[in-house]
């Protein structure tokens, strides 16, 4: 039996306990119950995410290899979004580096989870400490069956490790000689071609096997070509014929053993190729399993199951917060009377957090439905052909509040002014530093210009991706788990995707924005031009680790930690990889004045979007003028402009009126509680960036009181936070910073 399959009975008993525990606050969300300390949650085993980690864990490992997992899907959800999900089905073993990294993985698994005091834990606990090690003991076993069935498939298809080898070498990205693949997928033709005219003696199953194994080898020989073709000129001229010949030999050669050798059924026994066992892999550079003892020690949440009955989270509901606006006054009012029947000063840290959340949330749901707003606020015309409504600036003002963002639109108009000043002055210095002078768009010209050839943008991406990682445990910032550094995956964007996003994005992997071979020349020069090595260097890491990808890979890992609560939304989403941008800054990640001209470049384009989106909603700037302003005061190419302010105001695009600003205003949040804590001298950068990532996606002034225990909570406190200071006229008169 395949490992993944070993395993799923005992995650499906961790999945089947945890909704029986919270069955309690998932019946009735509407129904709202006066007294809530029965649906206080009761403990769960403490081996839950210990459980859930290793899991995940090995499923993302075994997607580095020619045969693993499924890779990519998932989103940038605050809490629940697992970028990993369940391990994919298992595929015929075509792999020995996956088996030898998956048996140094168990392997050193099962001596971390020796090291768990069991006599502390409950009695669920060590039971699940005992299931656990079985199934680590199980996948161990199966890992010898695969080497075995590969010996197998070996016998049947001598030239698999070639293929393999260059699959996995693309899976990590490693540099790319044309004319060598094309002779080694050349040899690997012939080598086929020989097979063919004399096919192995082998039984039907055998032949079968190797028949399902040659269709998969086709499969990942396509992936592997499509990655490059097009996008790398020497490739795409070396390999067209090359390929075009090797797929239609593995084509052939799989007809054969399926149609032709199983159908003889020879009675011979099941012969293996002769290959050396498989070695268990060495130790990976940084420790692959956490601090056991350090998740199971973590506190629990009992407010977890009140938030999720509160949110609807699970009940079908769609909206705000789990289809908030969808219920009335009176629902809210409710809520917050029930909420009187808790002890606040015996919840746990976490729990009132959850508290505080649901009590604010209520008020302010309950201020929307008081608040009479325009129902068409005005907004100033042009003929961009832009649509999209003004939200108005009441309607600003709510949504702000909502947010937990204490100050006015034209406060935050006043903050990103103050931000732009900061920038322009770091820009004069490195235009300067280039020979430019006080004309800092000519730096912004020469850092464009600086494009990579064609076919390097992959290594210059990759590159960038390791140099965050080695910068960010060098300095000691945040844990970067070994799994998660060892797993970054790559696809290149495709022409038609990036007519709408010419800049990569990221997430459970980074899509590489590039021109192909099919694409006009003005197209080729933009998104060259726009993902340029300075432009990149300050955003890579935005995309993956320590940002969007990071999120993913620990928001999956700790989803049983606390209470998922909603509303951080893009504060947090989009605040925190633009936390980054602002810290890695300072602390001089970007070393050349080309990579400072790119990172301001990003800086002064978010300090925009609060400007420019603001006064559209205000009907103070028509979209023409926001288009006209992105182009002069930041520097875009005029269609990168234009594509910006669409994307910003019209409805299909599906943004929020606070969406644009709320990058740099939760980035300035996140900054304004680094200060509070590490400059403090409360936490270590470690301590404080990881029990963010445990938090998750929540209001960040919410967020504030969970890590600052300093602050006493109280259930009826002030929960405005002013992370900007007070924006008066004698605050904004001091140079920022």
């Amino acid at each position: 039996m395949p490992a993944s399959r070993r395993i799923a009975p005992f995650l499906t008993f961790l999945v089947f306990l945890a909704c029986v525990v919270s069955a309690r606050g998932l019946q009735a969300p509407d129904t709202v119950p006066a007294d809530l300390r029965p649906l206080l949650a009761a403990p769960q085993s403490e081996l839950r995410m210990v459980a859930q980690r290793y899991a995940l864990d090995r499923a993302t490992l075994a997607g580095n290899y020619a045969n693993g997992a499924a890779r990519g899907g998932g989103g940038r959800r605050g809490r629940a979004g697992n970028a990993d999900q369940a391990p994919a089905p298992s595929l015929i073993p075509v792999s020995p580096a996956r088996i030898a990294r998956l048996g140094r993985f168990d392997a050193n698994w099962q001596a971390a989870i020796k090291r768990i005091d069991s006599s502390r834990l409950t009695a669920q606990a060590r039971s699940d400490l005992a299931e656990l090690s079985a199934a680590i003991a199980a996948n161990t076993a199966q890992l010898e069956e695969d080497a075995k069935t590969l010996g197998q498939v070996l016998r049947v298809t001598p030239f698999a490790p070639t293929i393999v080898r260059l699959v996995e070498s693309r899976i990590r990205v490693e540099d790319m000689n044309a004319q060598r693949a094309a002779a080694t997928i050349t040899e690997v033709t012939r080598e086929i071609t020989r097979l063919t005219a004399t096919p192995p003696r082998v039984n039907a199953d055998q032949a079968i096997l190797g028949a399902t194994a040659v269709e998969q080898l086709r499969a990942i020989t396509t992936e592997w070509f499509t990655f490059y073709n097009g996008y790398d000129p020497l490739f795409t001229w070396w390999m067209g014929v090359p390929y075009a010949k090797v797929d239609e030999a593995l084509k052939g050669y799989a007809s054969l053993l399926r149609e032709k050798v199983a159908a003889e059924n020879l009675a011979v026994p099941v012969s293996a190729a002769s290959t050396p066992p498989i070695a268990i892999g060495a130790q990976p550079p940084f420790p692959d399993v956490p601090d056991l003892n350090e998740i199971v020690a973590l506190p629990q949440d009992e407010m977890r199951d009140i938030v999720t009955r509160f949110t609807g989270e699970g009940s079908g509901r769609g909206g705000r917060g789990g289809g908030q606006e969808s219920r009335d006054s009176a629902f809210y009012t409710s809520w917050l009377s029930a909420l009187r029947s808790l002890d606040f000063d015996k919840l746990s840290r976490n729990a009132q957090v959850d508290y505080l959340f649901i009590r604010r949330t209520a008020e302010t749901q309950i201020a929307r439905a008081n608040l009479k707003l325009d129902p068409n606020p005005p907004r100033k015309p042009d003929d961009t052909g832009i649509p999209g409504p003004a939200r108005g600036r009441e309607g600003l003002l709510q949504d702000l509040s909502e947010a937990m963002i204490p100050y006015t639109p034209e406060e935050l108009i006043a903050l990103a002014e103050r931000e732009f000043a900061w920038c322009d002055r770091e820009m004069l210095k490195a235009s300067r530093e280039m020979g430019f002078g006080d004309d800092w768009k000519k730096a912004v010209e020469k850092t464009k210009d600086a494009a990579v050839a064609p076919g390097d943008q992959p290594r210059m991406i990759r590159d960038l991706l390791f140099e965050a990682i080695d910068f960010l445990r060098a300095n000691k910032l945040i844990t970067v788990p070994q799994v998660a550094a060892e797993s970054l995956h790559m696809i290149m964007m495709t022409p038609e995707r990036q007519l709408v996003n010419p800049f990569f994005t990221g997430g459970t992997q980074i899509s590489v924005s590039y021109p192909t071979n099919t694409m006009d020349y003005e197209a080729r020069i933009q998104s060259m031009r726009g993902n340029n090595p300075g432009f990149s260097h300050a955003t890579a890491f935005h995309e993956m680790i320590p940002g969007h990808n990071l999120v993913s890979y620990m928001s999956a890992r700790f989803n049983a930690y606390r209470a998922n609560l909603t509303g951080g939304g893009a504060f947090f989403g989009e605040g925190w990889p633009l936390y980054w941008e602002l810290t890695l800054y300072d602390m001089g990640f970007n070393k050349t004045p080309e990579q400072k001209v790119g990172a301001l470049f990003w800086r002064m384009h978010r300090c925009a979007r609060i400007i420019f989106s603001l006064k559209f909603h205000m009907g103070q700037w028509s979209p023409q003028e926001a288009i006209d302003f992105l182009v002069e005061r930041v520097g875009h190419e005029r269609d990168n402009a234009t594509a910006e302010v669409r994307r910003s105001f019209d409805p299909a695009a599906g943004y929020g009126p606070l969406y644009q600003a709320a990058y740099l205003l939760g980035g300035l949040q996140l900054r304004g509680l680094r200060r509070e804590l590490v400059e403090g001298k409360v936490l270590t950068d470690v301590q404080f960036h990881d029990e963010i990532m445990r938090q998750g996606s929540m209001p960040i002034a919410l967020l504030r009181l969970a890590l600052d225990r300093r602050i006493r909570l109280a259930r009826d406190m002030n929960l405005d936070w002013k992370f900007y200071g007070d924006l008066n006229p004698q605050s904004l008169a001091a140079p920022a910073r």
